[in-house]
């Protein structure tokens, strides 16, 4: 295969451009992204170096030897990858997948920016390391680079379709490098993450994708540190530290995705990652931060839970940033964005720890100040109150150790709620008063306490109030803990000694002599130490004001007076009659009747029932008339008088039917018997054999079986 003298004459795109090759005497033009242009070799993946998170330093070895190795041949695969033509770049890149997956295995296994300490801090490590790590880079901006000549470019939109369809640039690569170039490389990197969402827009879907599984993360680390709690299981210091380095990457991620692509925000406030990040900054990296420092108080670790606090907090000023600039950008427009502002400023606030640490690194009140002044019809009471909640923290720096403080009260409303002190009042009573309310003995002790606890949270409640009734201040106490200057008790003591306060039965012993096991002694129920006690004291039976016998309660006739008013209610009826409004009743009453016209169906039934209402009229008559009294009724009816009755009931109905004819012992009603042979026959029971032997057909077996049927039932026939 001879490739002929190439040049670019026309200047054509990657897309369009035909490269000539002559191939066994046949001359033929192939196009510049062709499988024929890929180089077959094969490409070495890069590892870490061996090194320890905690101490940062190089691990000396046989690892580290195979280490050099590798990296030096991954170092030579890079620059000669850098080093090929265009369309020979790109041929090998789309054609032969272990190039891009060398340079993924770059971005995986490097070192990110808080552990760069571990490379440098090694003279032979550093050196090789520096050059992968800018090889790398180079690779990455030229996959990504449109024009590198007037003779070698590629088309914007052939560019963008290339990269996402053949995976040479994801979402998962673009996470890998923030870690490892974000800080050192900020502005290439911002240029090339926008760059890679400008040619193609299909990596916006990508990385909504990929922020929910951010928020994923925090949930699944969140979940993991709750599991060990309600289990009871102590997790080991291996594995908090190792939840420490993952909670650090994923905030270290967020954070500068939002600073090198501004355009995620919009992406961010959609899936709601300002509530995820205060979530997770006070439920799950305090307790981490808690439980490392429970184990090991000197951890490199507890640094690196700051640093992602940090990273959180960055990111979150970023999110809400968003709204502060929409705001500026259209003011006309601009309520709908400063009301979810405050919204999201509100709803942060059940998590006391991360509004007490973004107040001290961001204030809120030059947030609230440019809204004022941009949005004019913002609601004020919404404002007041987050600036109420916010700016009541005190403005000391840096972070909290999770440790949250009282909220003191504000001056204005405290002097209100005291009875409407006035501002020139306080400023005359001094600094001491006009400053806040002044604090109990017990109070000021607690305060001190906490402010101990806040750089101190590994020590207990009893041990720092040891501590302080030795020191003036609050500094001296810290300052001797620190320098490890404590006197031999306070030394030896136990650092995780609790406070339990004193016992009010002892109190009471102590003042009074009286030693007593009630469960009321010393509170407000207690009779020997109030002269009046609240409630009602109860002696012998019943309750104040009740009957003390029965005697005295059947003669109480209290319920009859309180029933008497009530009934009385019920006297004031009126008894006036009113003739005229009967008259006017029946007037229309009258007046509704109606003439109902009655059918010929319903004119005889009607005359039916008539007449058999008289029938029986006439038998009860006849029946009293017969025993000259009332009749009585019968327990039970004679049987006899009942198949009479039914007989006579029968008969009648046949001859309704047939015209007087009943055939003897029942039967159809239909004579087909008729007279003696020779005598003649009447009409009718010719007409009656006639339909008989028309009709017989229509049961089986001309009816015998119903008779046997019959018969069988009767025990007439045996079965």
């Amino acid at each position: 295969m001879v490739i002929a003298a190439f040049e670019n004459e026309k200047n054509l795109p990657l897309n369009e451009l035909m490269i000539p090759l002559d191939e066994d005497g046949i001359e033929r033009s192939v196009p510049a992204l062709n499988e024929k242009w890929k180089d077959s070799r094969i490409f070495t993946r890069y590892t870490s170096f061996p090194f320890r998170a905690n101490t940062t330093l190089v691990e000396e070895g046989a690892a580290l030897e195979q280490w050099f190795s590798e990296t030096g041949w991954f170092v030579k695969d890079m620059e000669w990858l850098l080093g090929l033509e265009h369309y020979r770049f790109w041929s090998t890149l789309v054609y032969n997948r272990g190039a891009i997956e060398s340079v993924v295995s770059f971005t995986q296994s490097a070192v990110p920016y808080y552990l760069a300490g571990a490379a440098r801090s090694s003279p032979s490590v550093f050196p090789l390391y520096s050059a992968a790590h800018r090889a790398t880079l180079q690779v990455i901006c030229r996959m990504i680079t449109q024009r590198e000549s007037d003779r070698c470019w590629i088309g914007k939109e052939f560019l963008g379709e290339l990269l996402y369809k053949h995976y040479l640039v994801s979402i998962p690569l673009l996470f890998d490098l923030l870690p490892v170039y974000g800080r050192d490389n900020k502005q290439v990197l911002t240029l090339m993450v926008q760059t890679i969402f400008k040619l193609q827009p299909k990596y916006g879907q990508d990385l909504k994708v990929g922020l929910k599984f951010l928020q994923s993360t925090f949930k699944t680390i969140q979940q993991q540190i709750v599991t060990d709690r309600l289990d009871g299981n102590i997790a080991s210091l291996t594995r908090l530290n190792d939840l420490a380095i993952y909670t650090l990457d994923c905030s270290t991620v967020l954070a500068l995705l939002v600073e090198c692509y501004p355009d995620c925000r919009s992406i961010c406030t959609e899936l709601a990652m300002e509530q995820s990040i205060t979530n997770f900054y006070d439920n799950t990296i305090v307790v981490l931060y808690k439980n490392i420092h429970a184990m090991d108080n000197e951890s490199t670790y507890l640094t690196y839970l700051n640093t992602a606090r940090m990273e959180l907090l960055s990111a979150f000023r970023g999110i809400v940033n968003f709204q502060l600039e929409t705001v500026l950008d259209n003011p006309q427009r601009s309520l709908i964005p400063a009301d979810k502002f405050l919204c999201t400023l509100t709803e942060c606030l059940s998590d006391p720890v991360f509004v007490k640490d973004y107040q001290r690194h961001y204030p809120v009140e030059q947030d609230l100040d440019v809204l004022r002044q941009a949005c004019r019809s913002v609601d004020t009471f919404k404002m007041d109150f987050v600036q109420n909640a916010y700016c009541l923290e005190d403005g000391a720096n840096g972070l909290s150790n999770g440790y949250v403080e009282p909220l003191p009260e504000d001056d204005e409303s405290f002097g209100e709620a005291a009875g409407g002190v006035a501002e020139d009042e306080l400023a005359e009573a001094g600094p001491s008063t006009a400053s806040g309310p002044v604090l109990t003995p017990e109070q000021q002790i607690e305060a001190n306490v906490q402010k101990v606890l806040d750089v101190l949270p590994h020590l207990g409640d009893g041990y720092v109030r040891k501590i302080l009734s030795r020191y003036d201040d609050v500094e001296q106490a810290i300052a001797a803990v620190l320098e490890g200057n404590l006197p031999p008790d306070l030394a030896n003591a136990d650092p995780t000694e609790p406070y339990i306060p004193a016992d009010k039965l002892d109190t009471l012993f102590v003042e009074t002599g009286i030693e007593r096991l009630n469960i009321y002694d010393g509170d407000e129920f207690d009779v020997l130490v109030h002269d009046q006690i609240k409630g009602v004291m109860k002696k012998g039976k019943g309750m104040p004001g009740q009957p003390k016998n029965l005697k005295e309660m059947l003669d109480d006739k209290s319920h009859v007076r309180e029933m008497k008013g009530r009934y009385q209610e019920y006297t004031n009826v009126c008894d006036e009659y009113d003739d005229e409004y009967d008259d006017s009743f029946d007037a229309m009453a009258d007046s509704e009747s109606k003439t109902v016209r009655l059918t010929a169906a319903m004119r005889n039934a009607l005359v039916d029932e008539l007449e058999d209402d008289d029938e029986d009229d006439a038998e009860v008559e006849e029946d009293v008339g017969q025993s000259g009294g009332k009749k009585t009724l019968d327990f039970c009816e004679n049987p006899e008088v009942v198949r009479q009755r039914y007989e006579e009931s029968r008969r009648s109905k046949f001859q309704a039917r047939q015209g007087g004819f009943v055939p003897p012992g029942g039967g159809s009603g239909k004579d087909v018997v008729g007279k003696a042979k020779g005598q003649g026959q009447d009409k009718s029971v010719l007409l009656n054999r006639k339909q008989k032997g028309e009709h017989k057909s229509s049961r089986a077996n001309h009816n015998r079986k119903q008779g046997a049927t019959f018969k069988r039932n009767k025990g007439m026939i045996p079965s």
